[in-house]
């Protein structure tokens, strides 16, 4: 079309004067032959125009075609055209590549949903699947604080909540027998209701695909498949058919509408002593453990980006008390939080044995422990360049086989949501294995956001981060640290830029050689604050700080130390003179 117009602005600059008659024949061309052609690709124009000419008729005024608005039409669908080839060559491809592991694409207008603070709770797929039952938990989340929901899409059996398209689960029989007839069309009212579905998909703990590929399982050490104590196959976590596996079945959850796809299990099994000797990893390479569900998770996260989901990974909660992978299982949570946008550590205290935070039965005490775990969640991600929100399990259910158990009704659930809240974590989700939970712990969506701008506003007025300190404060809990050799609270503390990680800060922990025996922070000058209530990034602390040891004594008077608010803590920078004082050694007479 545009060739037509180009030849018919040619002629029309000078050339009728000399040639009337040609270019009254190329026009005739153009109006008869060429016009026609346009209008059949592109109607939506087309009707327009029409449009206009007989309002123009109506009016009994004459409106000649609008040639550029035709023009831009056929632009318009000849770029389209060619992207939908481009699109058929490009799933084409991916389909080939793929093979049994292979979704389409999403569309390309779909868009990411806005991020919320979820506040949600668990359903299986069978609970989905129950009309009656699911219209009255539908209406719980709908009338109270909650926001979200957690819906199974590949369960602890492996197996699928509705009828996949993926030819693999197809071929190992994951979708064989569903208890959700349409997902599409749940995803659909809960995004109509203004609910934010997320999708759990267990990875690594799947039976069923352990039985149906027995090459990607973990394999016992007297032959065949390995099982845990409750006779449970498990998949290879380094067998990347199984990444690819759990990924495709990710990307067609977020087809279907789910907003955020969460991995469970995404770890190894656990009893790691006993399952080192009884089992091994036919997939093993150099990685450890650790490292293996950092990369699985990074390689989910490029997998999925053109899906616009957004990523979440459950975690046990003692991850974040303990150190490193202290269990052997895969999960250490520097390893785990940047790689996800949302890291889910259950601390129910029905999962912390006697003796955690000194509690002889911490289940009895929900908001106590939950207060310790989350407090070293926060300590931990504090250390992390681009953390995960943290947004934990919190324990909807009665632990009846702990002994000292006490039952868990609306007070010790509203407790577990206000201690969060108080920390400075307004979002949560809450577990129920039958999916029973008790309105009576909910607050109403107004009520909860009054209590948790309160929370806010307090600690904005007193200047205090999430754990409750100033900045003078956490400058003498840093040095406090340092007297102990405590050096994970000062990990968390210390503001390196982030050159020291969890790795190397301990290691450089060991160069330690002096102390600080006294010191006293005299005084915080912040920055002036041009709003009532606002925490300014940065301040200085000025402090006396006397370091010993070894028979040397070093006096630092007049320090001035920034405080920087980092991930909701105020963390420390020390002089450069402090610190290699900190490191002193007699024989060098320097660090």
């Amino acid at each position: 079309m545009q060739q037509y117009f180009g030849s018919f602005k040619a002629c029309s600059a000078g050339f009728p004067a000399k040639h009337p008659f040609i270019c009254a024949v190329l026009f005739i061309f153009l109006m008869v032959f060429a016009l026609p052609g346009c209008m059949e690709q592109t109607p939506d124009i087309v009707t327009s125009v029409a449009a206009k000419e007989e309002a123009a008729k109506a009016s009994g005024s004459a409106e000649e075609p609008d040639f550029e608005e035709i023009a831009e039409a056929q632009r318009q669908e000849e770029i389209l055209r060619l992207a939908r080839e481009e699109r058929e060559k490009l799933e084409k491809e991916r389909k080939k590549k793929l093979g049994d592991f292979y979704v389409p694409l999403p569309p390309p207008e779909r868009a990411k949903s806005p991020p919320i603070k979820a506040r949600g709770i668990y359903l299986t797929g069978h609970t989905v699947g129950w009309e009656s039952r699911y219209r009255n938990l539908l209406e719980m989340v709908k009338s109270s604080e909650l926001n979200a929901m957690v819906i199974d899409v590949k369960n602890d059996h492996g197996m699928m909540s509705y009828r996949s398209e993926i030819p693999i689960v197809n071929e190992v029989g994951a979708d064989k027998s569903v208890p959700v007839k349409d997902m599409k069309a749940v995803l659909d009212e809960l995004h109509a209701g203004g609910i934010f579905p997320i999708a759990r998909i267990v990875v690594f703990k799947d039976p069923l695909l352990a039985e149906q590929r027995q090459d990607w399982a973990i394999r016992s050490k007297t032959g065949g498949v390995w099982r845990d104590r409750k006779g449970v196959a498990w998949i290879d976590p380094y067998e990347k058919k199984v990444w690819d596996y759990n990924i495709a079945i990710a990307r067609e959850a977020a087809l279907l509408g789910f907003s955020e796809i969460q991995f469970d299990y995404v770890r190894f099994p656990e009893n790691a002593r006993q399952v080192e000797q009884e089992a091994y990893y036919q997939a093993q390479n150099h990685l450890a453990k650790d490292e293996v569900i950092r990369e699985f998770l990074i390689y989910a996260r490029e997998q999925l980006k053109d899906y616009h989901v957004y990523l979440s990974a459950d975690v046990f909660g003692v991850i974040a008390t303990s150190w490193g992978d202290a269990d052997r299982i895969g999960q250490t949570w520097e390893e785990i939080s940047p790689c996800v946008d949302y890291i889910c550590p259950m601390v129910y205290p029905s999962h912390y044995g006697p003796g955690y935070f000194g509690l002889a039965v911490p289940d009895a005490h929900p908001g106590t422990t939950v207060k310790n775990a989350l407090e070293d969640s926060i300590k931990r991600n504090a250390s992390l360049k681009n953390p995960a929100i943290i947004r934990p399990w919190l324990q909807n259910f009665t632990a009846s086989w702990i002994k000292g158990n006490i039952p868990y009704g609306p007070r010790q659930i509203r407790e577990q949501i206000e201690t969060a809240a108080r920390l400075g974590i307004d979002e949560y989700l809450l577990w129920n294995a039958n999916n029973n939970y008790q309105p009576e712990a909910l607050l109403t969506a107004e009520e909860a956001e009054e209590k948790n701008r309160e929370i806010f506003n307090s600690r904005m007025e007193k200047g205090e981060d999430v754990l409750g300190r100033t900045p003078s404060r956490a400058v003498e809990t840093y040095l406090e640290a340092l007297q102990r050799r405590d050096w994970r609270e000062a990990f968390a503390l210390q503001d390196t830029d982030f050159a020291l990680d969890h790795r190397s800060y301990p290691a450089w922990k060991e160069s330690w050689s002096l102390k600080p025996v006294s010191f006293q922070v005299e005084q915080v000058e912040e920055e002036q604050r041009e709003n009532r209530g606002r925490i300014p990034s940065g301040v200085l602390c000025r402090l006396n700080v006397l370091l010993a040891g070894n028979g040397q004594e070093f006096s630092f008077e007049g320090e001035s130390w920034e405080v920087k608010l980092q991930n909701g803590l105020w963390r420390v920078t020390p002089s450069p003179g402090f610190l290699e004082s900190l490191c002193w050694r007699e024989e060098t007479g320097s660090p």
